[in-house]
């Protein structure tokens, strides 16, 4: 594989398509196949119960899998029988992988180090590979975005590398895909992308938000949001922040559909139509256990890994719920999500040893919109904190920056120290994602 790699970086830009579309020529045998038209008709008619399916799982657990082996699945309560199985956390799956899967079928693996830096891998067969793509695109078609309509999409993977920074797109032509490389995205090369981003012509956009977001900034800067036919974009893997989400439905004259999932195999929530979160209630069940004022931590229960089943399972994600419920579960209960979180080592600590989340940081930049392209909060140490700010060149660093100080004081608390750095890009992850928000306390990561 790395030599393979090494001849495609050292090819030039033609070849480099070449290469992207005879891999997604690849893909598209792979996983748009038989079992995916099914499984997306299926979900288009309605035709999956969430009853049926789970007393399916519980069946498969008790007959397949060594760790849950023999469990008595009550078909009249499938789920009492659920709420008696155990919880699972991450340790489970990394040390008894085996135990835990069903090694039938044409197996491949999903790795994911996520935001603790643990690894972990789960197996997934042809079949949950095809349930996750037909959902995937069940949720595009209730936004007007059929199967195979030109798509642009905001990747970390390293398509362009040594050829310079203005053609940081790779097309994927049997998926009717353009990918760009947001690892690579400044101020500099935007036009470019813009252009290009033009000439495609795109029905949806999807992919990192923060690399979406700097597009967006570019383009109601130079007042050019007229012309797009941008039906919806779908952003994924970072948290969604709603001045992100604004500008990006200003720039495009579009809606964004916010979407939650996971490597592991989670199930999904996104919104819909009416722009509320809904739980896709075909992928799974979740469980929400109240750890704060409205904020839940979830725990998940998906239909759509049957090679490493995840039961239970202790993501570390959480959503705020306006509920004074200390549980809730998706099976049994009516609530409304209003919003997606993300995990524990995503919360900063103020002076009062209270938790602020990225939800909370957001509003910080309220009314500077306009004038701060991205920002993020870094904690040093207890009550220190480093701010970088991307700016336009109408911001203040006078009075807009006293501003924001006096807001991270509201919210932090008295005593708390800011340094504010000012760069032209915030630094991306290797995975091409920008934090929102990074605690460097270790006492209070996972």
């Amino acid at each position: 594989m790395k030599q393979l790699l090494n001849v495609y970086y050292k090819s030039p830009i033609l070849l480099q398509h070449l290469f992207t579309s005879l891999y997604g020529y690849k893909l598209k045998r792979d996983r748009y196949n038989r079992l995916y038209r099914d499984y997306l008709e299926d979900y288009i008619h309605h035709r999956i119960s969430q009853k049926e399916e789970l007393l399916k799982l519980m069946q498969h657990l008790s007959v397949n899998i060594e760790a849950y082996k023999g469990i008595e699945v009550d078909e009249e309560n499938v789920h009492s029988t659920f709420m008696s199985l155990p919880f699972t956390v991450k340790d489970d799956l990394r040390k008894e992988l085996s135990h835990r899967s069903h090694l039938k079928g044409q197996l491949r693996q999903n790795r994911t180090s996520g935001t603790t830096g643990e690894n972990l891998i789960v197996h997934n067969s042809e079949y949950d590979r095809a349930k996750r793509m037909a959902y995937l695109d069940y949720i595009k078609l209730l936004h007007g975005v059929k199967p195979f309509s030109k798509r642009a999409s905001f990747t970390g993977h390293e398509i362009s590398q040594g050829q310079g920074s203005k053609v940081v797109w790779r097309y994927n032509f049997p998926i009717n895909q353009v990918l760009y490389a947001t690892y690579q995205f400044n101020h500099q090369n935007m036009k470019f992308v813009v252009e290009n981003l033009k000439k495609q012509n795109p029905v949806s956009l999807d992919g990192y938000p923060s690399a979406i977001h700097m597009l967006a900034k570019h383009l109601l800067q130079n007042m050019k949001t007229e012309d797009w036919k941008i039906k919806a974009v779908f952003p994924t893997a970072e948290v969604l922040a709603p001045h992100v989400k604004k500008d990006i439905e200003t720039a495009f004259n579009t809606k964004v559909v916010d979407q939650y999932a996971s490597s592991e195999g989670a199930p999904f929530i996104y919104t819909n139509t009416d722009g509320k979160y809904t739980v896709g209630h075909e992928t799974g069940i979740f469980e929400f256990f109240k750890v704060d004022r409205n904020i839940y931590e979830m725990v998940v229960t998906s239909f759509l890994n049957y090679a490493t089943p995840i039961i239970r399972y202790k993501i570390g994600d959480r959503a705020e719920i306006k509920s004074d419920k200390p549980y809730l579960n998706s099976f049994t209960d009516d609530f409304q999500i209003e919003r997606i979180i993300g995990r524990k080592s995503d919360y900063l600590i103020g002076s009062n040893n209270n938790k602020v989340t990225d939800v909370n940081i957001s509003w910080i930049i309220d009314g500077l919109e306009e004038k701060v392209v991205q920002f993020q909060l870094i904690q040093k140490a207890r009550n220190k904190f480093v701010m970088n700010l991307a700016v336009e060149e109408t911001f203040n660093k006078k009075k807009d920056l006293l501003e924001i100080k006096e807001k991270l004081d509201r919210k932090f608390g008295s005593g708390c120290q800011f340094d504010f750095i000012f760069l032209k890009d915030i630094p991306r992850e290797k995975n091409g994602k920008i934090r929102f928000i990074i605690n460097e306390m270790g006492e209070v990561h996972e």
